[in-house]
C-alpha cells in the first residue's frame, strides 16, 4: 500500500516528466488528472503517435507464456520495425530464446521484488529500456506502478474481476486498463489490449519455437530404441507446476498398464529435472518397464517441441507442456482438474478435455490459482478414472489403436 500512496503523492511530478519524453502522445483523458482511465472493451480507447520500443511483461509460468505468444506475433506483424522486449521469469526464457519475433529477452525473478530495493531494481530496469509502451500481462502492484515511475508514456494492463482494492487503486495510473471478463479466454483479452495501440486482430493461435539442433538430438535419442518409429508413442506428463493438478504416480502407473495392453504402444514419460525422481519411481512401480521411455530432465524447453512432435498422443494435467503440445497440434488429453477452462484451454481440434462437474470446480483461474485443495482430497483429479482417459485415447488415436484390454 505504501508504494501506491507514494505514487499518488508524486504522480503530478511523474506525469510531468513523462510528458516531456518524445514518445507516443498520452490520451487526453489522462492528462493532468488522477482520473481512472476507461476500461477498454472490444477496441474502445485510443492511441496515436510513432514509437520504437514496446515492452511486454509476462512472468507467469510455461502455459501462460505459450498462450501469450499471439501478442508477440501480432505486434510484430503490425509494427515490424518496433523493438519488442519481453520480461519473463528465468524458467520461461528458454521458450523465447528462438522466437524470431522477440528482439530482447529480459530474465527477471519475481522473488527479487521484495522490499524497496526490489521495487527500485525493477524501476531501474524499465527506465533503462527507454520504452514507449508497456503492456503488462501480470496484474500485480509492482508491475503496475513501476512503468509510471520508469516514465513510460503508454501503460496498458489487464484488469481481472477478482483483484484487491490496493491493486485497483494502482491501476488508475495506467493509460489503458482492459477488463478480463468471466467466461472469456485470456488470450482474447490480450487481443483487446492490443487494440489500445492500434492493432485490431482476433488471431489467438499459439506458437513455440525449438532450437536448431532439437530434432537431431531427439532423433538421436529415439534411435536407441529399435522399432520405435513403428510404435504409437504416447507421452505422459509426470507432474505439473502446480501440485494441485498432478495426476499422481499411482494413476500414471495404472494408466500405463492399460495403455500398453496394446502391443503397438510405447510410453514416453515427460518431465523436467525436478521430475527425475518421480519418473524413476513410476518406472520402478510399473510391471512392463520395457515399453516405457523415461525422458524426464533430458530435454530443455527449446528442445521439448521436437520430442512432442514425435508423439501420437500427449496426456497430461492442465499444465505448461499441455499447451506446448496444443501449439504443435499434437493430439492431446487435458485432465483439467481445478482449472477454469473458460479462462484458458487447449484449442486444437484433436484435443479432449476431461473435467468433472463438481461444485468446487473451477477453483483455479489464470490470475488466481490455489496450490492446495481446500477439501483436502483433490476430488477434481481423483474422480477421473483411468478408464475414461483410455477411452479418450482410443477416440483420438482411432482405428490405429486396435483393441485394448481397458475393461
Amino acid at each position: 500500500m505504501i508504494y501506491v500512496l507514494l505514487t499518488y503523492i508524486l504522480y503530478p511530478f511523474l506525469y510531468f516528466l513523462t510528458s516531456l519524453k518524445k514518445s507516443p502522445s498520452i490520451p487526453l483523458f489522462q492528462r493532468g488528472t488522477l482520473k481512472s482511465p476507461p476500461l477498454v472493451k472490444g477496441g474502445k480507447g485510443g492511441f496515436s503517435g510513432k514509437f520504437k520500443k514496446i515492452l511486454i511483461i509476462q512472468t507467469a509460468k510455461i502455459g501462460d507464456m505459450i498462450c501469450s505468444t499471439p501478442v508477440f506475433r501480432e505486434i510484430k506483424r503490425h509494427y515490424p520495425a518496433v523493438r519488442l522486449s519481453v520480461i519473463a521469469n528465468p524458467v520461461t526464457t528458454e521458450l523465447l530464446k528462438y522466437n524470431p519475433l522477440v528482439d530482447n529477452i529480459i530474465s527477471f525473478d519475481t522473488k527479487t521484488l521484495k522490499g524497496i530495493s526490489g521495487k527500485l531494481k525493477l524501476i531501474r530496469l524499465l527506465y533503462s529500456g527507454e520504452y514507449d509502451i508497456c503492456i503488462s500481462l501480470n496484474p500485480n502492484i509492482p508491475f503496475t506502478i513501476a512503468p509510471i515511475w520508469s516514465l513510460i508514456p503508454i501503460r496498458a494492463a489487464i484488469l481481472p474481476d477478482y483483484i484487491g482494492a490496493t491493486l485497483k487503486m494502482a491501476l488508475r495510473f495506467n493509460t489503458h486498463n482492459v477488463r478480463h471478463e468471466a467466461k472469456k479466454l485470456v488470450s482474447q483479452t490480450y487481443m483487446d489490449m492490443l487494440k489500445t495501440i492500434g492493432i485490431n486482430t482476433e488471431s489467438i493461435s499459439k506458437e513455440v519455437y525449438k532450437s536448431p539442433d532439437a530434432d537431431k538430438k531427439v532423433e538421436g535419442f529415439l534411435s536407441g530404441f529399435p522399432g520405435i518409429r513403428n510404435n504409437l508413442k504416447i507421452g505422459i506428463a509426470v507432474s505439473s507446476g502446480n501440485k494441485l493438478k498432478e495426476l499422481g504416480k499411482d494413476t500414471i502407473v495404472s494408466l500405463i498398464s492399460k495403455l500398453t495392453a496394446n502391443p503397438d504402444v510405447k510410453i514416453i514419460l515427460i518431465g523436467s529435472q525436478a521430475d527425475k525422481n518421480s519418473s524413476r519411481e513410476i518406472l520402478n512401480m510399473s510391471d512392463n518397464k520395457n515399453v516405457i521411455i523415461n525422458t524426464a530432465g533430458m530435454f530443455n524447453l527449446s528442445e521439448l517441441p521436437a520430442l512432442l512432435e514425435q508423439l501420437s498422443l500427449f496426456i497430461g494435467a492442465d499444465t505448461g507442456i499441455t499447451y506446448m503440445a496444443d501449439a504443435l497440434s499434437v493430439p492431446l488429453i487435458d485432465i483439467a482438474g481445478p482449472s477454469d477452462m473458460s479462462d484458458q484451454r487447449p484449442l486444437g481440434k484433436n484435443s479432449i478435455i476431461i473435467q468433472k462437474n463438481i461444485p468446487c470446480v473451477p477453483c483455479s483461474h489464470s490470475f488466481m490459482a490455489p496450490y492446495s485443495c481446500k477439501r483436502g482430497d483433490k476430488i477434481c483429479i481423483t474422480s477421473v478414472s483411468v478408464l475414461e482417459i483410455v477411452e479418450a485415447a482410443k477416440k483420438l488415436l482411432g482405428m490405429s489403436y486396435r483393441s485394448t484390454k481397458a475393461n
